[in-house]
């Protein structure tokens, strides 16, 4: 009849499984500076997903675990996740952690997206294709750390190094492409150390600067020493170089020490390309969170946001979503967040190719390691926080 509207009184059912995912990461322990924004990054991914119509025609459900940076509570943490029937899970943070629960959750099929390790073991190690990361590998920050301390002239270096995966891993990558020579490498166990023991090593073996492969909750006591034993000096007579783990606006402060000991201090990390992805991601966490992201936010808001395409674009399963996955990283119509969403929640066989707030992920076939990487040169300021100073693509090109 003229005027009449039709309309419909039932919806197709959901194609497939509601996206269960988690968080693990160390909201508290040694990496707890970095932890509480990388799993607010998370949030506000599966916030924007949600806003934005779900995933399988429902909500993204997303639930929040501690590692602790310790592996005995990262397990306990690993087997809720397990318990609980999660397809996937954002974490670990460090590389030793990740290590500890991978073969009880890619074991049972719950997909790892790490945001922060980087430690060159995760290329080749035995997944299933269950693992991927947003961060590069340290065999990269090695070089640029190693290009960064030749390019301030540095004959001759100490080096104090977290003794696990993540430290030993970069160790190894620094001292491949450095030129100079390496005085003294003084590994430190972070559940049992002793912080004199290791500042005497390097002030006996009197390296012209020093290598600090760590991170910040330890570091306090190690730094502290290193001022008592004067090899973090008024005059700065020994620069101290640093690599991701330690770009901390708190770290200075929670030192107790002046300031302008460590003014000008440098260091390596992955960056974030300047871009309308990374616009974004800073102008919505900032204005969700009331302040500026902290280091690797990005690459977590990037890992959830890559599940939940890759859970659109398949079945919804854990195996679904692990087919999925690079398909979703690289090769088809560049986008950004829910306008990915939109092209797949009109067609989910759309090829789409996901633009990063970290950058292009481009996830590479059979390692689970992203395709491309930017580093940045950052540096302590005269106020105790840290500034980004250089965004480069090669070593050669630091400044």
């Amino acid at each position: 009849t003229e005027g009449t509207e039709t309309t419909t009184t039932s919806e197709a059912p959901p194609a497939g499984d509601p996206l269960l995912l988690a968080s693990l990461l160390p909201i508290t322990g040694d990496l707890a500076a970095f932890g509480p924004g990388m799993q607010n990054a998370v949030a506000l991914a599966v916030q924007e997903a949600n806003a934005a119509g779900g995933v399988q025609g429902a909500d993204v459900t997303l639930d929040n675990f501690d590692t602790a940076t310790n592996p005995d509570t990262a397990q306990a943490e690993a087997d809720k996740i397990i318990a609980g029937g999660y397809q996937a899970e954002v974490g670990a943070a460090a590389s030793s952690i990740s290590l500890s629960v991978l073969e009880a959750l890619t074991g049972s099929q719950v997909i790892m997206v790490s945001p922060s390790n980087t430690s060159p073991q995760f290329t080749t190690v035995d997944s299933g294709g269950y693992y991927f990361r947003t961060a590069p590998s340290d065999a990269l920050q090695g070089e640029f750390t190693a290009s960064l301390v030749t390019k301030r002239g540095t004959p001759k270096v100490g080096i104090i190094y977290r003794q696990d995966s993540y430290g030993e891993g970069l160790l190894g990558a620094f001292k491949d492409n450095y030129g100079g020579e390496v005085a003294i490498e003084v590994p430190y166990n972070p559940e049992d150390f002793d912080a004199a023991s290791i500042i005497t090593q390097l002030v006996n073996a009197e390296p012209a600067a020093v290598v600090f492969i760590g991170f910040p909750e330890t570091g306090v006591s190690i730094h502290q020493e290193a001022f008592r034993q004067g090899l973090l000096a008024d005059d700065q007579s020994i620069p101290w170089f640093y690599t991701d783990g330690m770009l901390d606006d708190g770290f200075v402060e929670s030192t107790g020490l002046d300031a302008a000991l460590f003014a000008g201090f440098e260091g390596t990390a992955p960056g974030s390309p300047e871009g309308e992805a990374s616009s974004q991601f800073a102008e919505r966490y900032a204005a969700a969170y009331g302040d500026d992201f902290t280091l690797f936010a990005p690459q977590s808001y990037d890992a959830a946001w890559l599940v939940i395409l890759a859970a659109q674009a398949s079945d919804g399963t854990s195996a679904g979503i692990q087919s999925a996955m690079v398909g979703v990283s690289k090769g088809g119509e560049k986008c950004i967040a829910e306008a990915c969403l939109a092209l797949l929640l009109a067609d989910p066989a759309t090829d789409i190719d996901y633009v990063g707030a970290s950058g292009e992920i481009d996830f590479k076939d059979g390692s689970g390691d992203p395709g491309s990487s930017l580093y940045q040169v950052w540096s302590f300021t005269a106020d105790g926080t840290t500034q980004q100073d250089q965004l480069v693509e090669n070593p050669a090109d630091i400044q």
